[in-house]
């Protein structure tokens, strides 16, 4: 999923305007949630680093 579509999806949660706040707000969750998935992504290849290194 895009930051578009995610802001996309948000938008479609609520009704009305969005407001300047509900944007950093959404923001906010879409960092947090990239932050969680490269910090999942690093922790794989280095278990993956560490299983290649173990097999040798």
């Amino acid at each position: 999923m895009s930051e578009r579509e995610f802001l996309a999806y948000c938008q479609s949660q609520v009704s009305g305007d969005l407001t300047e706040e509900d944007l950093v707000t959404m923001l906010t969750a879409w960092g947090s949630i990239k932050y969680s998935q490269g910090h999942a992504q690093a922790m794989e290849e280095i278990r993956d680093g560490q299983s290649a290194t173990d097999q040798s």
